[in-house]
């Protein structure tokens, strides 16, 4: 995992919560998305509302960091499987960045 990667949401997916839990809904969907729906649990809920598209993941991650008391380390090995969900299902994708070559 890369850790400066910027990831977005995917504007075809909408977060319901219902009953106190953290529902993703394609609303786009194709013949085999018609009966998915994907429920997360309260960490993946926590990253899917600081995905904006525009910080890096480790300033996510250091977010996390500080509120949950937890070493960089482990915090990601514990959202890196989170994220690869996520991708897998494309509620989530890469931002293109540009490269500043003066950096």
């Amino acid at each position: 995992m890369n850790l400066a990667t910027i990831y977005s949401k995917n504007p075809d997916f909408v977060q319901r919560d219902v009953a106190g839990e953290c529902i993703l809904v394609p609303i786009r969907r194709t013949l085999a998305e018609a009966n998915s729906i994907y429920v997360l649990n309260e960490t993946g809920a926590a990253l899917w509302n600081r995905i904006d598209g525009a910080r890096p993941f480790h300033e996510i991650a250091s977010v996390f960091a500080e509120e949950y008391d937890v070493t960089i380390e482990q915090l990601n090995q514990d959202l890196e499987p989170l994220l690869a969900d996520l991708l897998s299902i494309h509620a989530i994708e890469e931002v293109a960045v540009a490269h500043d070559p003066s950096r």
